[in-house]
């Protein structure tokens, strides 16, 4: 029998402790929709009024089926090879090299602990509002602790926790909508014109708000019956979460004057405060739970990316450990909560989150090529679920590159 130090780099270990499948469909689809709606939608939509207007809400519907190319080719691939390592383990089946699995596992690693830093620092900008003895640094050191722990518990427990705040992360949706119906402020909007230069300008501003769905991939070692429920689950958060920003943009839109829309940091309170069934704490607390989630969800993915990665032999194989009494990857785990404790502190929102974008379009790009290859050397006929057409990973490709383009130039 071949020892742990004769198994080839880029193939699973054998006889180690696995990850214990929990997940069905419904908790594993609030999962993504919680990553997705995070905080985009709570920070993003003036951002993107800013840009389209009162076309607003066709932005966030176009960036949606921008997501979309990208979204079918990360459930085909999730079908074909249901692995923690996702994203790496897609590059390694098409192109057969280690070195460009390694450097697409620490680019996903990376845009997850950029994004949870990122997040947590928007969190405890919050926490600060409700609690200001709480400094920013400060409370963004203290979630990074907490939900770390969270993820050290088993993955049962520590996903339905996600999708408890998921769950209140679409009320405070369902909230700001119910608050914008019920504005009392004399305010006629102006009236919609369709310009589609605008509309478009939004659309790639709302684009990273639709970042995350990708995530699913790397639960898949934790998901029962992967083959048909990862790719559900994909393309449902996507779905889900479209139908949210484009109901709340136009409530937004419909309620604020786009100037003040486009100068607030808080965009969605604005809604809120103007309605007498508005309350300001009320929603801040919601709003701290959102963005905490997306905290703890990108932890979550950080640390099975790194375990998938060291049970492929592409990182030392001990960090391939599951603690037995959680089934979770306990040392995966609290590495990836080490490093984000030395970033969250000193750098602001903006740096980590423009820093995350660039890095993961580039992920989209390499995995849309991915299935591309894959598609003609192994087409997979056998795969009923789920099986992106062939026009679908040049067009997601071209999407990401377009975007990553719009951004760097």
């Amino acid at each position: 029998m071949k020892s742990k130090a004769m198994q080839q780099p880029g193939h699973p270990a054998a006889g180690n402790t696995r990850l214990k499948r929990s997940l069905g469909l419904g908790v594993l689809t609030l999962y993504g929709v919680g990553i997705i709606i995070g905080a985009g939608i709570y920070v993003l939509t003036g951002q993107v009024a800013s840009a389209a207007g009162m076309g607003a809400p066709l932005s966030f519907l176009l960036a949606g089926l921008l997501a979309a190319p990208t979204g079918l080719s990360f459930a085909e691939l999730s079908a074909r090879h249901p692995e923690a390592s996702g994203q790496a383990a897609y590059a390694y089946s098409a192109f057969r090299n280690g070195f460009l699995s390694r450097v697409i596992g620490f680019a996903v690693v990376a845009v997850g602990i950029l994004a949870a830093a990122s997040i947590a620092r928007g969190c405890a900008g919050y926490l600060a509002g409700l609690a200001p003895v709480i400094s920013i640094p400060v409370g963004s050191a203290l979630i990074v602790m907490l939900f770390t722990a969270v993820a050290c518990l088993a993955v049962a427990n520590s996903v339905a926790a996600a999708a408890v705040m998921t769950v209140i992360e679409i009320g405070g949706l369902i909230y700001v909508v119910s608050s914008g119906l019920y504005q009392t402020l004399d305010y006629i909007p102006p009236a919609f014109s369709f310009e589609p230069t605008a509309i478009a300008s939004g659309a790639f501003i709302a684009m990273f708000a639709f970042l995350g769905f990708e995530t699913l991939a790397n639960m898949a070692e934790e998901t029962i019956d992967p083959g048909k429920t990862l790719p559900r689950a994909i393309l449902l958060a996507l779905a889900i979460a479209t139908s949210l920003y484009v109901i709340v943009a136009y409530v937004a839109v419909k309620v604020v004057p786009i100037e003040v829309l486009s100068s607030s940091a808080t965009p969605l309170l604005d809604v809120v405060i103007q309605s007498p069934i508005g309350n300001a704490v009320i929603f801040g607390l919601v709003a701290l739970i959102a963005t905490a989630n997306g905290v703890l969800i990108e932890i979550m993915m950080a640390s099975r990316m790194l375990y998938g990665m060291a049970d492929r032999g592409w990182l030392p194989r001990r960090l391939a450990h599951v603690w037995p009494r959680t089934q979770a990857p306990v040392r995966t785990t609290l590495i990836t909560g080490i490093i984000l404790l030395a970033l969250v502190v000193p750098y602001d929102v903006g740096e980590l989150a423009a820093a995350a974008s660039n890095v993961l379009l580039s992920v989209f790009i390499v995995t849309n090529l991915a299935l591309m290859r894959l598609h003609r050397r192994e087409p997979r006929p056998d795969l009923a679920i789920i099986r992106a057409p062939r026009w679908i990973p040049p067009l997601g490709a071209i999407g990401a590159a377009g975007l990553l383009a719009a951004q760097l130039f």
